[in-house]
């Protein structure tokens, strides 16, 4: 006789599912029209995705903060998961998040996502329920453009749990990596507020060379389908106010006096894309 299901209850979960954009396109590049395999691109995939279990600590689950979390991957979807109550982990998750975003643009990938908070059974073996399909409604329909957003309810719970996590700054985490879009989204911010997943000043340059060069491999916008010249439309204002930001004559003069003189050099050489 088939053993007794243990029975198992919904838990309020905050539930964040990300997706790599374009990856059927990835995949179907990763062998030639002879259907024979491309080992550099099947490589590029395979670094790429182990990173993500890298990054999230998934083969060493020693070093998750919380006791509730939960990730899932699959294919080019993935889903963290953990209880409403969990203090801190809201930052720690986006830090997270963040950090996939930036290591994803240097090997030339872009991620959509959303950030919920609802009804969750989540193991390593499953996960569903109501809270999965409001992330997945809110990564596929709400995001629209190449971004993580957060719900404002996610916000308020962070709030609450948030705990006394401060940056070096002194910001708060969302202050830090969060910014309020035109549309009145919030998204974790990989343009100007990256510059602190960097380790130094050469990493940073970079990262800005990789951003303008993964949105130049997209080609001329004019001839781009409409949703893909929708969202490469985003990256360039994005980028473009990033631009004029490290541009800024009073960011350059401080830079001088301290003499950080190959980030100015690249500041200056900096140029808005039209």
């Amino acid at each position: 006789m088939p053993s007794k299901l243990k029975k198992m209850n919904y838990d309020h979960r905050i539930v964040c599912f990300i997706d790599i954009l374009g990856f059927s396109s990835i995949i179907s590049r990763s062998i030639d029209k002879n259907f024979r395999d491309i080992p550099t691109k099947i490589d590029k995939i395979n670094e790429t995705l182990l990173l993500v279990r890298d990054i999230l600590s998934m083969d060493d689950t020693k070093f998750h903060i919380s006791s509730s979390k939960t990730i899932t991957q699959f294919s080019d979807s993935i889903v963290i998961s953990f209880v409403v109550n969990e203090p801190n982990e809201v930052a720690m998750t986006l830090s997270d998040i963040q950090h996939i975003i930036v290591n994803f643009i240097v090997r030339g990938f872009l991620v959509r996502g959303g950030i919920s908070y609802g009804k969750l059974i989540h193991t390593d073996k499953l996960v569903y329920g109501p809270g999965l399909v409001t992330a997945y409604y809110t990564e596929s329909k709400a995001a629209l453009f190449p971004r993580v957003i957060l719900d404002k309810t996610v916000i308020k719970i962070a709030e609450r749990f948030g705990g006394e996590v401060r940056t070096r700054n002194d910001e708060s985490p969302f202050e830090s990596m969060i910014t309020k879009d035109s549309d009145e989204m919030y998204y974790i911010d990989y343009f100007s507020k990256a510059a602190s997943e960097m380790d130094d000043d050469f990493q940073w340059i970079h990262y800005v060379k990789a951003l303008k060069k993964l949105i130049f491999s997209y080609g001329d916008l004019t001839f781009l389908p409409p949703d893909i010249k929708v969202k490469v439309g985003w990256l360039i204002n994005k980028y473009n106010k990033l631009v004029t930001e490290l541009k800024n004559r009073e960011l350059i003069l401080q830079l001088e006096e301290e003499g950080l003189f190959d980030l100015v050099r690249f500041y200056k050489s900096l140029r808005r894309i039209y």
